[in-house]
């Protein structure tokens, strides 16, 4: 069964356009979410060589892996990605394209290399990568830029991680290094003219009646310095979300999140707060897979 984009139903016109399985939502976003993740941790270890390299059961097969890529790579940027989950199992194929810049004595070079990877995914468990392949590799013009770099990367980790977590992907917290920070940051949501403030756990048991049951999936994300402070950032993020509400109505949210954080000395994130808003829908078809 391929899962095809939901956001089609957009085009349709109004909540109402929300699907009737739930329950499909719900598999497709965390599924989505949680491989997401993974894949942005892995890119952004293939371009950083001096960090402690942790795949689960692919952890042995690391440097095999590895050597499918250049060396020195400055940058990879993803150009073009596809989820199926395999009939008949547990396991998801997710496809990628990417456009990779690296230098070697020779100078710059960029390739353009589409691989496969196999997951097994069992329902709100951490991925893992079961195996990797390199479908194509072709040389390509230079690209001068550094954008898609670790940071990049870590960014997308950790947002893809945080979404998987609002819809009950507990395994996650070790990503979004949980155990630092869950019980200490605040976390507002403001939603028309009704504010809720307090913990992660007790703003998102209260959130539960706005939005029950359903997935988020992510749409944007810029990174903020803060003026004045060490190594602090806003993550900002618009998020939709898609389901329904705890009385059973259809429910199409557009969310905006400022997510206040601080890179530790061992690179960590320690969230400090989380300042959730809800805007006026949008029904325009997604462009894109992922972020």
């Amino acid at each position: 069964m391929k899962f095809v984009l939901l956001i089609i139903l957009f085009c349709v016109g109004t909540v109402s356009a929300v699907p009737a399985e739930v329950d499909d939502r719900v598999e497709y976003t965390t599924s989505l979410n949680s491989i997401a993740s993974i894949v942005m941790n892995w890119y952004g270890s293939l371009i950083t060589t001096n960090e402690n390299v942790s795949f689960a059961a692919t952890e042995k097969k690391w440097d095999l892996y590895r050597s499918y890529y250049p060396h020195n790579m400055t940058q990879i940027h993803i150009t073009e990605t596809d989820l199926t989950k395999v009939e008949g199992s547990d396991n998801y194929q997710f496809s990628v394209d990417s456009l990779v810049s690296y230098k070697n004595t020779t100078g710059e070079h960029s390739q353009l290399i589409s691989e496969t990877f196999i997951f097994q995914l069992l329902p709100f468990a951490q991925p893992i990568i079961k195996s990797i392949s390199i479908n194509k590799v072709e040389q390509k013009e230079v690209v001068h830029t550094i954008k898609f770099n670790r940071a990049h990367y870590k960014a997308r980790e950790f947002a893809y991680a945080w979404i998987a977590y609002l819809d009950g992907v507990e395994m996650m917290q070790a990503t979004i290094y949980a155990d630092q920070w869950l019980d200490k940051a605040s976390y507002s949501v403001k939603i028309g003219g009704d504010v809720i403030q307090g913990s992660v756990a007790t703003t998102l048991a209260k959130r539960k009646q706005y939005l029950a049951k359903g997935g988020h999936l992510l749409r944007s994300l810029d990174i903020k310095k803060i003026a004045g402070k060490s190594n602090t950032f806003i993550l900002d993020l618009i998020v939709e979300w898609k389901g329904i509400n705890q009385t059973g109505k259809p429910v199409l949210a557009k969310i905006h999140q400022e997510i206040e954080y601080k890179i530790q000395d061992n690179n960590a994130w320690h969230v400090i707060s989380i300042k959730e808003q809800h805007l006026l829908p949008d029904i325009a078809p997604w462009a894109g897979l992922l972020c």
